[in-house]
């Protein structure tokens, strides 16, 4: 008797078990090191996005990936405007400084051997197919990598190395399913009782490229920093370069930020602008 009741309590434990590794739903981000170096390794590095193959340094890349180096200068005249801007105001910055003054992105980074950007998370955003059915593109969200620039150089026989807040995530739209819906699609996310979120399973199910297509890459980078002892009533301050760049082969377009008015629009079209007034003031509670 006491041989049965425990084979039925153990019956009991692996349904319960079974129904709580059910509830933990799809993986949502994956930012497991070991899994994002093996996918990294494995066809999804930054590099790919130029179709670089080979080393992936940015050295190589500002010279091989015409692509790469249009962003890189446009970067570089934001950087270079930013500049000009904030030392007419008073404020002067440097790339290189000990001292307690601003401080400005070095762009040497971004073309240099000794630096590279590397996948630091993958995000499932299925949420996102609520603006593609906004804009009629049908797709199931989009998956994004996001990369980070790191460094790594030989400096007096030590090793310097580390990561600078400089960003880029590349974003995928995801295909739907034959029957245009995402079920499918959702259901690839969510790892088995049997599965194991590994590379095999990520690049064999939701991170397979036949399901996905390039959208844009996106730009978010500290460029300027102010220490806490010349900012004092802030602790410090930053400012953060944003920007998004649709790539086609050897093009490069600029694309505007979502959920951003576009200034220049909106003051050459007074119609435009009444109507944008309109919808605000008949929205207010909402925006709110």
């Amino acid at each position: 008797m006491n041989r049965r009741l425990a084979l039925i309590a153990v019956i009991f434990a692996s349904f319960f078990l079974a129904s709580l590794a059910r509830a933990e739903g799809p993986v949502m981000i994956v930012d497991d090191p070991a899994v994002l170096a093996a996918l990294d390794a494995r066809g999804f590095d930054f590099a790919g996005i130029f179709d670089v193959d080979g080393k992936a340094d940015l050295k190589t890349l500002y010279d091989k990936a015409p692509a790469y180096h249009q962003i890189v200068e446009t970067i570089a005249g934001d950087v270079t405007a930013l500049r000009a801007e904030m030392k007419a105001g008073g404020r002067s910055l440097y790339e290189v400084t000990e001292g307690n003054v601003g401080r400005i992105i070095d762009m040497r980074w971004l073309k240099t051997d000794a630096a590279r950007f590397r996948l630091v998370g993958v995000v499932n955003r299925l949420d996102r197919r609520d603006f593609a059915e906004i804009r009629g593109d049908g797709g199931c969200g989009e998956v994004r990598f996001i990369y980070r620039l790191a460094y790594s150089f030989k400096k007096n026989g030590k090793v310097l190395a580390s990561r600078l807040p400089f960003n880029f995530n590349a974003i995928y739209s995801v295909a739907p399913d034959a029957d245009g819906g995402c079920v499918g699609v959702a259901g690839r996310w969510t790892p088995q009782l049997d599965e194991t979120v590994d590379i095999g399973w990520l690049i064999g199910g939701p991170l397979e490229k036949a399901g996905l297509s390039f959208k844009q890459l996106e730009l978010n980078a500290q460029v300027v920093r102010f220490p806490s002892g010349q900012e004092t009533e802030f602790g410090g301050q930053a400012a953060y370069l944003m920007r998004i760049f649709g790539i086609d082969g050897e093009t490069v377009s600029e694309k505007p930020l979502e959920n951003t008015p576009d200034l220049a629009r909106l003051s050459d079209d007074a119609a435009l602008k009444a109507k944008l007034a309109d919808y605000i003031s008949a929205n207010v509670a909402a925006v709110d």
